[in-house]
């Protein structure tokens, strides 16, 4: 009987994972026309439900793909908004699927796994940290965005319709309509978020466990030759641009203005040369800030038109802790374009 029982328990969890819809599929079941209300700032009351701090612009989401017919990610629009558009790519240097043809999260691989999303059927989940190697947890949830949709109509796990409760959910349900906030906004506060988080996290991790198919890993080449090939793709253009006759004499006109450049300031400086064993300062005379520094057998730029001094350290630290003495090194317009040794 144990056996049976425990036969029994192993295909009732295999149909939850084989009935849970990835992410890709739940974005397609839901329709590219679907608006998605965001909220934002949330965390999580003891209940499981959430607390929500402001609201996000209203977004349509689309799923991205291969001209071959495989997912690679979506894209996010704001609806009347300028603003608050996102999106993830595989197609991208960084944002890549846990797994394939069983995706339950797009993320950010860089630095090993950063910010992220999942889709819940109706639910698009922003998540601020996905692991590399564990699963997303609820408490890194740091936005949701939820299908506007009528939702008067909601049953029951027997799918009848529910019943109006008294009681304490009833004045919270008064009390939510009096606010006059959405009907999205008063749904997903009455949801509880984090054990349909969980649970969804459970068995697509079953599923993840399935055997992938001939056709799967036909896909998943698919997908890494078109990353490829986008890479590919820049590189050609790039060699096509630098073979014009235009990009050609843009880069010799660049060339010929940094070597003009260079012959000006050869023209206006002159090359100070330290000859000595110790480092040395040199400055403008009567000048108490520090001046520029030349290291024992180096060289520094001097201004042709300025005298130099030699300067002393007066005392440690501040801006006058150095003081120019009489001694000159340097007179202006006296050696442009050349070197001067100080000895």
């Amino acid at each position: 009987m144990k056996k049976i029982m425990i036969t029994v328990a192993l295909i009732f969890t295999a149909t939850i994972a084989q009935a849970q819809k990835t992410f890709y599929e739940a974005l397609e079941a839901n329709g590219e026309t679907a608006t998605y209300e965001g909220f934002s700032g949330i965390s999580i009351n003891d209940d499981g439900t959430i607390a929500i701090v402001s609201g996000k612009p209203v977004v349509t989401i689309t799923v991205k793909k291969l001209a071959t017919g495989q997912p690679v990610g979506f894209e996010a629009k704001p609806v009347s908004e300028s603003y608050g558009g996102f999106g993830a790519s595989e197609l991208g240097d960084y944002d890549r699927v846990d797994s394939y043809p069983n995706v339950m999260t797009i993320k950010n691989t860089y630095k090993r796994g950063l910010d992220g999303y999942m889709v819940i059927d109706d639910l698009l989940f922003k998540i601020s940290y996905i692991p590399s190697d564990g699963v997303p947890e609820v408490k890194n949830v740091t936005a949701v965005y939820v299908m506007v949709k009528d939702r008067s109509e909601a049953k029951d796990d027997t799918g009848k319709k529910k019943k109006k409760k008294g009681g304490f959910l009833g004045r919270m349900k008064a009390k939510l309509e009096a606010t006059g906030q959405s009907p999205t906004y008063k749904y997903i506060q009455t949801v509880n978020i984090e054990k349909i988080f969980n649970d969804y996290v459970t068995a697509m991790k079953a599923k993840q466990a399935s055997p992938i198919t001939a056709q799967d890993k036909t896909d998943i080449a698919k997908i890494k030759r078109a990353r490829e090939a986008g890479d590919e793709e820049i590189k050609r253009y790039n060699d096509s641009i630098k073979a014009t006759p235009e990009y050609k004499d843009l880069q010799r006109r660049i060339k010929q203005n940094e070597a003009n450049y260079q012959a000006s300031e050869l023209k206006n400086t002159v090359t100070l040369r330290n000859n000595s064993n110790n480092e040395i300062y040199v400055g403008r005379a009567g000048s108490r800030n520090p001046g520029t520094r030349i290291s024992a057998g180096g060289t520094a730029r001097w201004s042709c038109d300025q005298d130099a001094y030699l300067q002393k350290i007066t005392k440690s630290g501040g801006s006058n802790a150095y003081d120019s003495t009489n001694v000159q090194v340097y007179r202006k317009n006296s050696g442009c374009g050349n070197t001067v040794s100080i000895n």
